[in-house]
């Protein structure tokens, strides 16, 4: 039992007593009993009252005099209060503290309502914004009314970012990424890579340069090898050091025109679009390959007519690539099975064969620039580790898919996915 509630027993207990010989002694024992019962409860009343209008104060202050039972409800109150002050104190802290770093950022954060209206946002989401006092509560559809982020902020998960051109700052291009949190609330990183983009943009414009002055040279020089070749009657050792560096130089035009091609797909950021039968697209393709075979390949083709909407001759060079690397990479006598297939989504072109395969480690890194997943297969066969890179950015821009499976030993599948076109 507490200490408090003892007290009270004893106190009602004492007083009881005290009424009964009191009352006793002078015959009035249930008069005398009630009006000790009548006095005790108004003084319980009273302290209760007192109690009440401290609690109703806020607890300000020090709580009333009392001992007993109240006294110790009053001291646990008092407690609690001094409890929940200092939890009051770390919470502004830390509030604070997070405010601060939120200020500081260089990134805007923008605090959504579920209905998508304005709650809250930092320092830099108000000037990449422009974003004034009485914005909050409205709608983020009235800032942002381009209907790629109409659709972006509407989606029930949020994987992937968008940019988007700044509709308050000329030249300005914002990178956005929303997550959900709460009870459907969404918070909105919106980030400034105009310095990023225009970084890249000068990289391309670089290494499209560059690789556009290479050609030149490369093709003069190939042209005097060419011609030594065919005049030389040295030795066997200059014959074979003209012959490498007739090799050197095809890479290495080669390299410029990958190159090339990748900036260009770069540098289109609204590829032109047109339907075109995918089926025909493949056949000439195939044709293509299997005279790089020479028949040492088995190459199957099951195809059928599906109109595809993408850039026909970004595609044509993606799919070839894809066709073209399984006839150099793979051993005589293998089997390369093309299938086109319609989905609800789209179509789906395979190119499935039973050679050498890909390690699984590998997979993940063989769409990166420069990346040779077999150093010599590709010394062979003059790769320049910009094939899949260029795949992988033509078929993402069509708005298409790839996806690659593979093990050693037991062949490559590589999966393209890409819209159809809509009657």
């Amino acid at each position: 039992m507490r200490p408090g509630m003892r007290t009270e027993i004893w106190r009602v207990v004492l007083i009881g007593l005290c009424c009964s010989l009191f009352g006793r002694s002078i015959g009035l024992l249930s008069e005398v009993l009630l009006i000790g019962v009548i006095v005790y409860l108004f003084w319980v009343f009273r302290l209760a009252s007192r109690v009440l209008t401290w609690i109703d104060k806020g607890m300000r202050g020090l709580p009333p005099e009392a001992d007993g039972l109240w006294g110790e409800i009053t001291d646990t109150l008092n407690r609690q209060r001094r409890r929940h002050r200092r939890s009051e104190d770390k919470m502004r802290l830390t509030i604070n503290r997070v405010t601060r770093v939120t200020e500081a950022l260089d990134e805007g954060i923008l605090v959504l309502r579920q209905d998508r209206t304005l709650d809250w946002w930092n320092s830099s989401a108000k000037r990449l914004l422009a974003l004034r006092t009485s914005d909050r509560g409205t709608s983020v559809m009235n800032l942002m009314r381009d209907p790629i982020f109409v659709a972006y902020i509407h989606q029930d998960q949020f994987s992937t970012s968008i940019k988007l051109a700044s509709n308050v700052q000329d030249d300005v291009l914002l990178e956005l990424s929303a997550s959900y949190f709460g009870e459907g609330e969404i918070v909105l990183v919106i980030t400034d890579i105009s310095h990023i983009n225009k970084l890249e943009t000068l990289r391309s414009e670089l290494v499209g340069n560059v690789s556009h002055e290479l050609r030149t040279p490369l093709t003069v020089v190939r042209g005097y090898l060419e011609t030594l070749q065919d005049l030389s009657k040295g030795t066997a050792l200059q014959v074979k050091a003209y012959a490498e560096m007739s090799n050197q130089v095809t890479r290495m035009q080669s390299l410029a025109d990958d190159l090339i091609t990748l900036s260009q797909l770069e540098e289109d950021l609204e590829p032109k679009t047109e339907s075109f039968d995918i089926g025909s697209l493949l056949t000439s393709i195939v044709g293509e390959a299997e005279a790089l075979s020479n028949g040492q390949h088995v190459i199957v083709f099951n195809g059928q007519t599906t109109m595809a909407m993408a850039n026909q001759k970004a595609i044509r060079g993606a799919l070839g690539n894809i066709i073209f690397n399984a006839v150099k990479h793979n051993p005589d006598g293998a089997t390369i099975k093309i299938t086109v297939t319609n989905r609800d989504q789209g179509l789906l072109v395979s190119v499935v064969d039973d050679g050498r395969g890909i390690d699984p480690m590998e997979i993940p890194r063989l769409t990166e620039r420069f990346y040779r997943g077999d150093s010599s297969r590709n010394s062979e066969t003059g790769g320049s580790g910009l094939g899949l890179a260029i795949v992988k950015h033509a078929i993402t821009q069509a708005g298409g898919t790839l996806t690659i499976n593979s093990r050693l030993g037991q062949g490559a599948q590589f999966h393209v996915g890409l819209p159809t076109f809509e009657q």
